[in-house]
């Protein structure tokens, strides 16, 4: 349930940021800064899914420290900088800097997904949380 239900919304992201990558790669800046606004959106509304609501829950049964939901939030911090600087040099129309920022947020970005398609979405399936009231509530998170 959170588990299909989240990495669907892996795929939703993945779908928001090829087609800015195609803009950046034709060094259309003007499209790209328009598709950028919604990719960055829905990427902060995910952290924000799980760091507001499903993380809390998990680490009620989990505790805090230095397990794998810490770990999750410091690559979110990671992905954040990269996704602003990413927005940054779209703005200054530098097509290289943007192509490279864009390739190392792939990159950060799939295994980072696949550590919690994997394992963490795994764990949250297994913890005794309300899983219908824990999926209405990161429906209702804004990013």
């Amino acid at each position: 349930m959170i588990k299909d239900f989240m990495t669907q919304d892996h795929r939703d992201c993945d779908t928001l940021y090829a087609p800015l990558e195609e803009a950046l790669s034709k060094g259309d800046f003007e499209k790209a800064l328009e598709l950028f606004v919604p990719f960055k959106k829905a990427m902060l509304k995910h952290f924000a899914m799980e760091e507001k609501v499903l993380f809390p829950k998990m680490e009620e049964f989990m505790g805090g420290g230095e397990g794998p939901i810490h770990v999750m939030k410091m690559e979110h911090a990671q992905i954040r900088s990269i996704i602003d600087q990413l927005g940054e040099a779209i703005e200054a129309k530098n097509r290289d800097k943007a192509l490279g920022f864009g390739e190392t947020f792939m990159i950060m970005t799939q295994q980072h997904n696949m550590k919690e398609e994997q394992i963490l979405y795994n764990m949250a399936e297994q913890l005794p949380i309300d899983k219908e009231k824990t999926l209405e509530e990161m429906q209702k998170v804004q990013g």
